[in-house]
């Protein structure tokens, strides 16, 4: 059995993943730089606040001052990333007409850059 050489170059063979950012007001960045994607929307309570756009998990500070995770939003701005229908996010992600506009252009403005 012949054995495959070990490579002596261990740089990783993709470029670094830097976060896109794509509100309409960027708060200031955390400790560690990173500024947490948000939109702010009115979802069915008729309560207007900041809602994350990305997961609690790529977010170091999710929880942070005047941001919600809400599962339904993040869930739409992956949708509409990925080009769904603004219409079809609405009904499938249980969001007002308006919100899931919102998302939709925030998706289309982060694909542009």
């Amino acid at each position: 059995m012949r054995l495959l050489p070990h490579p002596t170059d261990t740089r990783p063979t993709t470029p670094p993943r830097h976060p896109r950012h794509t509100t309409d007001h960027r708060p200031g960045p955390s400790p560690t730089g990173h500024i947490c994607p948000r939109i702010r929307l009115t979802l069915h309570d008729g309560t207007e606040r900041d809602y994350l756009l990305d997961g609690p998990s790529s977010c170091p500070r999710p929880q942070g001052p005047h941001a919600t995770y809400e599962p339904r939003v993040h869930l739409a701005y992956v949708l509409a990333r990925q080009g769904h229908d603004t219409r079809w996010l609405a009904r499938f992600a249980d969001l007002p007409l308006p919100a899931a506009e919102r998302v939709t252009e925030a998706a289309s403005r982060a694909g542009r850059t």
